[in-house]
């Protein structure tokens, strides 16, 4: 995916669960709490606190919903 491309994804995603591939090629379910131009505002994996890790949009490599 593009960057446009994920940007989009994770906006259409807000207040949501997806499936995040990350560019180390690990890949995490992560609640989407907020997005803006730089990243994500997300939980842990499955939705474990801490709630809020942030990540930039680079680090992500493919979104998928459920």
């Amino acid at each position: 995916m593009t960057r446009d491309e994920i940007t989009a994804a994770l906006a259409r995603a807000s207040c949501k669960r997806v499936r995040v591939t990350w560019h180390d090629g690990v890949v995490q379910w992560v609640d989407v709490h907020s997005v803006d131009d730089e990243g994500v505002l997300h939980s842990g994996p499955e939705g474990v606190e801490p709630a809020y890790y942030s990540s930039r949009h680079d680090g992500i490599m493919k979104i998928e919903t459920s």
